[in-house]
């Protein structure tokens, strides 16, 4: 069977890079995400926006270092193993432009947050998609649709996270963002979805209905 997945594109790209002139640096980046949820009143469907700032602080024990973190890491997706014919399109939501993006499929492992490679459970497999580079104000105006194949099934697990990508004195890793958990904690099951292409629903980055919520991580300087 066919499945094609939407994603909303939630994270502003913004890059912050250089070395160290000083020994005990903390280098911020602060980080925008930015999601709509459909829901549901006692008057109709209704929608909710809500946003967060991740003030990533990477610490940076030695002079001359250099660092880069980006807010705007790549999707990880763990498929199951039979996901064949895996491709990413990215899609202006005005109908315009469109592009294939860099898809990466069975990788072995990952470097996820510092000191842990993750690796795909059993029967699963590691896809990593890059997104599309965009201008921080344009960062929303697409959707990123995930294609694969595979044998009928009546049930699929997927795991998702959104990262942020860090590198520091020649290591590098991604961190977590959403869901914000140091793996793929969030599991997203569906049938069959038929021809028409899905929409994957993000989990809550701000708790109940609130509106907007922040959160700081100090990140360390090794891989």
């Amino acid at each position: 069977m066919l499945v094609r997945e939407r994603f909303e594109a939630v994270q502003a790209p913004h890059r912050v890079a250089g070395t160290t002139s000083r020994a005990g640096k903390i280098v911020p980046n602060d980080c925008k995400i930015s999601a709509v949820y459909k829901v549901r009143e006692a008057t109709g469907t209704a929608f909710l926006t809500q946003s967060q700032f991740v003030h990533l602080r990477l610490r940076v024990p030695r002079q001359g270092t250099r660092y880069e973190v980006e807010c705007l890491g790549p999707l990880l997706v763990e498929l199951p193993a039979g996901a064949a014919e895996v491709g990413a399109t990215a899609r202006e939501l005005s109908g315009g432009w469109h592009r294939s993006l860099s898809v990466r499929t069975h990788a072995a492992s990952v470097r996820l947050v510092p000191g842990r490679r993750l690796r795909p459970a059993p029967h699963k497999q590691l896809v990593v998609v890059e997104w599309p580079r965009r201008p921080a104000s344009e960062y929303d105006d697409y959707r990123m649709e995930l294609a694969f194949r595979l044998p009928k099934a009546d049930l699929v697990r997927e795991r998702v996270v959104y990262t942020a990508s860090i590198s520091c004195g020649g290591s590098s890793y991604l961190q977590p963002m959403v869901p914000p958990a140091n793996d793929l904690g969030f599991v997203n099951a569906f049938t069959n979805p038929g021809a028409k292409p899905f929409e994957f629903i993000l989990p809550h980055i701000a708790s109940g209905i609130s509106a907007h919520s922040e959160s700081t991580r100090t990140l360390p300087c090794r891989g």
